[in-house]
């Protein structure tokens, strides 16, 4: 069976020289719109925040229009997603026209080790595949993962405010504690998210005359090998578009940190480009430790532009 996973190496990428076993080589810039620390308008702490959320996971998928081993992961992540509604799906595209920008994409695939594609990091410290340890293909393993995040207790929930208004988007994230947080930092990240994009042909290597017979029979990924090596007309979903944030994440200050705290910050962003129908804000709070390790992703929201999305 042929290696399922591209090196990505920043800064040495050269498209046309991408073919099945050819590889593609892949500090903070705070690139972002304007934001707004609202949390304080008397000097005060915000009080109120729920005890119980329901929890909701994030995936943060790495993949590109040239990578012809990637488009098993959104048959992966569409069937995961059927599973658990709860589930977040978000996809990093490098090196092609949906790609952000470099240095802020390197960041992120930096902190979550992401050393090749397709790659999917799942609650920001799991990764998960089609493949399980003998490289076959088991479903039941990244099920197993996802259904073991979603079995932890949601200490916090976010809610998104959004209103769209001559092609800008205001978006005002609250994130409500209901648990003390004990790690040395919580940090809050927001994506703009943009679905149905269409462009350049998504590469497929499950069609080569090498590597369908592998393929031809499986339940799931069997029909890709019956598509082109070349996909025209194929529609990119759950496309990160815009981190609103820093690419680190915004940090929680440590007063909010509290049980019953509520912590308010708002972000501008212009979506006059992006089809603002199936464009959707994604925010997720995560803790690490003092040396920047991630320790767990506490919980996630998404909500669609123009749109709100309460504690729930």
């Amino acid at each position: 069976m042929q290696p399922k996973i591209i090196p990505y190496l920043f800064g040495a990428c050269f498209l046309f020289s991408i073919f099945l076993t050819s590889s593609c080589s892949k500090k903070d810039n705070n690139n972002n719109p304007t934001s707004g620390d609202t949390t304080r308008p008397g000097g005060g702490i915000e009080k109120g925040a729920p005890e119980k959320y329901t929890k909701k996971a994030v995936v943060e998928e790495f993949t590109g229009t040239w990578c012809g081993w990637c488009p098993r992961m959104p048959v992966l992540l569409d069937k995961l997603h059927s599973k658990y509604p709860n589930l977040i799906v978000t996809a990093f595209h490098g090196s092609d026209e949906f790609s952000i920008t470099k240095d802020v994409l390197k960041i992120i695939s930096d902190k979550l080790g992401v050393q090749g594609y397709p790659s999917s990091v799942l609650e920001r410290t799991a990764f998960i595949d089609w493949y399980d340890k003998s490289d076959k293909i088991n479903f039941r393993q990244a099920d197993s993962t996802v259904n073991t995040f979603f079995a932890k207790p949601a200490v916090l929930g976010v809610s998104l405010n959004t209103a769209a208004s001559n092609g800008n988007l205001t978006v005002t994230l609250k994130v409500g504690l209901g648990q003390n947080l004990s790690v040395s930092k919580a940090k809050i990240l927001v994506y703009v998210v943009e679905d149905g994009l269409t462009g350049a042909p998504q590469a497929n290597y499950y069609a080569e005359a090498s590597v369908k017979d592998d393929y031809k029979d499986d339940p799931d990924l069997g029909y890709l090998t019956k598509l082109p090596t070349k996909i025209t007309g194929y529609v990119y979903n759950h496309v990160i578009r815009k981190v609103l944030t820093d690419a680190k994440g915004d940090e929680l200050p440590a007063d909010y940190k509290v049980k019953g705290a509520i912590y308010t910050k708002q972000y501008t962003v212009d979506i006059s480009k992006y089809q603002a129908a199936k464009t959707h804000i994604v925010a997720l709070v995560f803790g690490q430790d003092d040396e920047g390790k991630i320790i767990e992703n506490f919980n996630a929201q998404s909500v669609l532009a123009g749109q709100s999305q309460l504690f729930d």
